[in-house]
């Protein structure tokens, strides 16, 4: 009976010394947090000129910007480069209307709305949308590039464009 109870006892302690659990190890990296929404430093509040240009012709911009964050709206007004030449872009590009917009770093997204009407306008039943886009926008310069509809002449794509802060 000796020589089986010193077996087993010699078992037990083998096996407890061979299977003793060991607490896992401390994690040394922990979770990067999320990262921070990139901070609007931009500030395009007020007047803004320039020009643009596609399929149907050059126009001159003009928008009065309030800004709330990293949102923006206000008026655009939108005029042929030369009214006089008989083009397309000197009827169509006769317009008033909203712009609104979002700013995401230095990258400004912009929606240019005219509808249709207008005392004066040579094409009043016309509805035009510029979807704008610009990277590397400034306090001073927005420039980039823009797709549109016009409900009188069909969409566009390839515009480009320049705002620059008025003075």
């Amino acid at each position: 009976m000796w020589p089986v109870f010193a077996l087993t006892f010699a078992a037990l302690v083998a096996a407890a010394c061979g299977s003793t659990p060991t607490a896992p190890a401390p994690s040394t990296s922990a979770a990067a947090p999320p990262a921070p929404a990139a901070p609007t430093s931009l500030n395009l509040n007020g007047r803004w000129t320039g020009s643009g240009s596609d399929v149907q012709g050059r126009e001159t911009l003009a928008w009065t910007i309030t800004q709330n964050g990293s949102g923006f709206s206000g008026t655009a007004d939108m005029r042929p480069l030369d009214a006089a030449d008989g083009s397309c872009a000197s009827c169509h590009k006769f317009k008033s209307g909203a712009v609104t917009g979002t700013i995401n770093g230095t990258v400004v997204t912009i929606k240019l709305v005219f509808p249709p009407g207008g005392e004066g306008v040579p094409t009043p039943m016309c509805t035009i949308v510029f979807d704008l886009s610009a990277a590397g926008a400034s306090t001073e310069r927005i420039a980039g590039m823009y797709s549109g509809d016009d409900s009188c002449e069909g969409s566009f794509e390839g515009g480009t464009f320049t705002m620059d802060r008025a003075r």
